[in-house]
């Protein structure tokens, strides 16, 4: 659980996380538009969450232009699910 910790431990993936949860997918511009981050940020943090199958990325190429559509995974609701569910665990503790 130490990696998956690191993970949430970035305000930025969490929110990546909490868009996808509720939209199961989008396309990257969507969410750099929404995060308001560049290009390379925003794609440091999906690969970092892609390598923890916590996402996917497909990239496709359209009018010479590519379009990357970023996806949620069953692995990615089901840890944001229970990061949520511990932060709400948290807050209920005396």
């Amino acid at each position: 659980m130490g990696a998956m910790n690191k993970l949430f431990n970035s305000a930025v993936r969490v929110k990546i996380l909490a868009l996808l949860y509720g939209m199961e997918c989008c396309e990257f511009g969507y969410l750099k538009e929404r995060l308001k981050l560049t290009d390379g940020n925003l794609e440091h943090h999906l690969n970092k969450l892609e390598n923890y199958e916590l996402i996917t990325q497909k990239k496709t190429v359209i009018r010479n232009k590519l379009k990357t559509e970023v996806k949620i995974t069953k692995k990615g609701k089901d840890e944001f699910k229970n990061y949520l569910e511990e932060i709400l665990r948290l807050s209920k503790s005396e």
